[in-house]
């Protein structure tokens, strides 16, 4: 190493300085024989002066001329400089690279981080929607291809044939085949697991044809299996010597192993052996769009109020299904998309209650409702509702405070002479009723959650109704409690609540009319067999068009007979902190683990590439 140094202290000493070498060198002669070298060297024609020339420029050049060539060089420096700028500006872009970190607070802890399981709880629906993949994923509303490559219907739309990606990939290594579907369905049929997707997929048969086909063979025809089919995938190599009963006790349930975008990585415990954090990080071998995010980290905490101030804080930078208050109060800081769910809030007119037997009543009090008012109890964060569905195209059912109160007057109930509250008085239209100790007043009593949105859209009904001579009464209840009282005393008159519906927009539990008995989700009491069959109907469409039809029949059954009044379809609120980039504002989504479909989009990082 020293000799190499030496040489090349020696070869700068011997261009760029006039003195001699250790070495004979012919540098070494008198001052005459240089003379002669440099004007021998000047002389001699050479298209590109050497590089030992240019340490004679000096001599060469007068002042004016080495003015000359000190501009000319700085021009051309400055040119050089201009014209790769210029190049690099319109050739160059910033792109997201991969990094980062997206720290989000959930409430609660994880407790069997697997799909089979996973839908009984939030949080580990939320965090097996990352780590597991399925053979379709949600864009939106609809199914798409994740793990199949191609897929087909057989012609009675009894059976479906999918074929699996060839470079699909578990965290481990291994290959996604036909055997871990089939293991997947097997696991969630099994009784001893007690899976909560079981009645899904009742009466369905699946079978691996090859190491990659696999096929599912139905009772009957359904138009929204495919949503089924985002279920994530287990690994048999995983699973298969575990008990079906002992399944919720293994630790694959904390250190899963999944084929999705992210994989397991770390988790932290406090003393007491709760779950704070849950760490994943970025696949590089998942077989779809892969995100650029690099480490997602999930941080519980027990109630919303200390996750609410982890986010003000900055201990967190995302928390979903915030108060709209802290939204507003953060909106420099935080961004907010705006998750359209399938959800609507309905006033659910109890059909039992004698009072709401009559047709024309609950026509007047749907007729009478403002809409603008209650999305202005959402503070603007919903859309106005008119049906069962909640993404059908809205109507006005509006028919004015006055046509409300004639119908009110046909019906049997009249304002009295010296009171605000209709009386039941079946006498002349010409006379005025006058109220007596007998008589009976148009009363009625709406419960609901105590969230806050609900209390304010309660009230907004109080008020409505109060102007067509109806006496209200709110109740706010806890949440166990409404459910309680809705469902199994049945002694309100009106139920208001918001109805999250399944991906698939299924009716079914809200309008059956074998739904209507003690702990049924028929919070109206309805029974129509026409509306019965037109849910038999939908369930058994064979193709998107049919359901789509169906649909629109069930939703006119629905609405003829007034058994609710479908009032706004609310969204809710997921802030993200604005370091975090290529979030869209509004998305629709058909679960709220489904937040997380569109992070491919989602970056931090950024770098410099060309064109």
């Amino acid at each position: 190493m020293n000799a190499i140094l030496a040489r090349l202290r020696a070869l700068v000493r011997r261009i760029f300085f006039w003195l001699p070498s250790a070495a004979p060198s012919d540098e070494v002669r008198p001052d005459i024989v240089h003379d002669h070298d440099l004007l021998l060297s000047v002389t001699e024609t050479h298209r590109i002066p050497r590089i030992r020339q240019l340490r004679y420029i000096s001599r060469i050049l007068s002042t004016p001329e080495r003015r000359t060539a000190v501009i000319a060089l700085f021009v051309f420096l400055v040119t050089s400089l201009g014209g790769f700028g210029y190049l690099a500006y319109t050739r160059m872009v910033r792109v997201p690279v991969v990094g980062g970190t997206l720290t989000e607070a959930l409430v609660g802890e994880p407790t069997y981080i697997n799909p089979v399981d996973a839908p009984a709880n939030d949080v580990d629906r939320d965090i097996s929607s990352l780590i597991f993949s399925g053979l379709f994923r949600m864009n939106g509303l609809e199914a798409e291809p994740d793990l199949a490559e191609r897929y087909a219907w057989s012609e009675d739309g009894k059976t479906l044939t999918a074929t699996l990606r060839q470079d699909a990939r578990f965290h481990d290594g291994e290959e996604v085949t036909a055997d871990d579907v089939v293991f997947t369905i097997d696991s969630i049929q099994n009784p001893a697991r007690t899976s909560p997707l079981a009645a899904r997929f009742r009466g369905i048969k699946a079978v691996a044809t090859d190491a990659k086909t696999v096929q599912f063979i139905l009772d009957r025809p359904d138009a929204t299996f495919l949503t089924a089919l985002t279920v994530g995938i287990l690994p048999q190599h995983k699973w298969q010597d575990i008990p079906p009963a002992n399944a919720r006790l293994a630790d694959l349930n904390l250190k899963p192993i999944g084929s999705g975008p992210y994989r397991f990585k770390s988790f932290t415990r406090d003393s007491k052996g709760f779950i704070r954090s849950y760490t994943l990080e970025r696949f590089a071998r998942y077989a779809g769009i892969k995100p650029f995010l690099q480490t997602i980290v999930f941080q519980f905490y027990t109630d919303r109020k200390l996750a609410e101030d982890a986010l003000k804080a900055d201990l967190v930078n995302a928390l979903a299904f915030s108060p709209l208050a802290q939204q507003q109060n953060e909106s420099s800081r935080w961004q907010t998309v705006e998750l359209e769910l399938p959800q609507q809030t309905i006033a659910f007119l109890n059909l039992k209650k004698k009072v709401l037997q009559d047709e024309k009543i609950r026509r007047a009090l749907a007729g009478a409702v403002d809409r603008d008012e209650l999305v202005t109890a959402w503070r603007g964060h919903a859309a106005p509702a008119s049906g069962p569905f909640p993404f059908e195209q809205a109507s006005s059912t509006s028919i004015g405070l006055d046509d409300a109160r004639a119908l009110l007057d046909a019906a049997g109930w009249r304002l009295p002479a010296d009171g605000n509250v209709r009386i039941s008085f079946r006498g002349p239209t010409s006379s005025t009723p006058t109220v007596t100790a007998s008589s009976t007043e148009l009363a009625l009593t709406i419960i609901t959650s105590d969230q806050r949105e609900l209390v304010a859209v309660a009230e907004a009904l109080k008020r409505r109704w109060s102007l067509l001579g109806v006496k209200v009464a709110v109740e706010s209840l806890l949440p166990e409690e409404f459910l309680r009282r809705a469902t199994r005393d049945r002694g309100a008159d009106v139920a208001l609540t918001t109805v999250l519906l399944s991906p698939e927009q299924d009716l079914f539990p809200f309008w059956w009319s074998g739904q209507r008995t003690d702990r049924g989700l028929n919070l109206s009491s309805l029974a129509d067999r026409d509306v019965d069959a037109a849910l038999e109907a939908s369930r058994a469409a064979s193709s998107t068009a049919q359901l789509s039809e169906l649909r629109g029949t069930l939703s006119k059954l629905i609405l003829r007979s007034t058994p609710a009044i479908f009032l706004v379809r609310p969204t809710s609120p997921y802030l993200i902190s604005k370091k975090v980039r290529g979030v869209r504002n509004r998305a629709s989504v058909s679960q709220p683990s489904d937040r997380f479909n569109d992070l491919v989009r989602w970056y931090i990082k950024t770098g410099w590439r060309w064109r």
